[in-house]
């Protein structure tokens, strides 16, 4: 299993938006991620968190989910997010958390099967933001996986 810090360091190295959104990883296992982002570095001109910042996070947090999975499966391969769609529900106003987990029933086993025999395979994952007990982000996106 990776550690969250080792998460982290990879998402600063890798993919650069994620330091300065002082993104951390508060789970990274196979099944679920959760990702965490100050909202003093996402906030917008209404004091909330900025839109972008909240589908990055959503995204990054989707992204991290397929890696380390592809990873820990030894299938070595690039990932690309190729369309995506959030809905912003509630304002929120304050330290944010996407949490994305491995779809249920047998896409994720699908997946890796077309993955294996075609090189390249695509996937939807999803996200959500929850503040307060209440939803405020729910993002879908679909993410492609390409052998190297």
């Amino acid at each position: 299993m990776t550690s969250t810090i080792e998460v982290e360091d990879y998402l600063h190295s890798h993919i650069p938006i994620s330091a300065p959104m002082g993104v951390t990883a508060i789970v990274a296992s196979r099944d679920r991620v959760v990702l965490r982002a100050p909202l003093a570095a996402n906030i917008n001109h209404k004091h909330t968190a900025f839109g972008g910042s909240l589908q990055a996070l959503a995204t990054l947090s989707c992204w991290t989910l397929l890696h380390l999975n592809l990873r820990h499966s030894a299938k070595a391969g690039e990932i690309v997010i190729s369309s995506s769609n959030i809905n912003y529900i509630r304002p929120v106003t304050q330290d944010f958390e996407a949490e994305a987990s491995l779809p249920e029933g047998n896409r994720w086993g699908l997946f890796l099967k077309t993955f294996e025999r075609h090189g390249k395979a695509r996937i939807q994952l999803t996200a959500s933001v929850v503040e307060n007990d209440e939803l405020a982000i729910d993002y879908t996106g679909s993410f492609v996986a390409l052998k190297s």
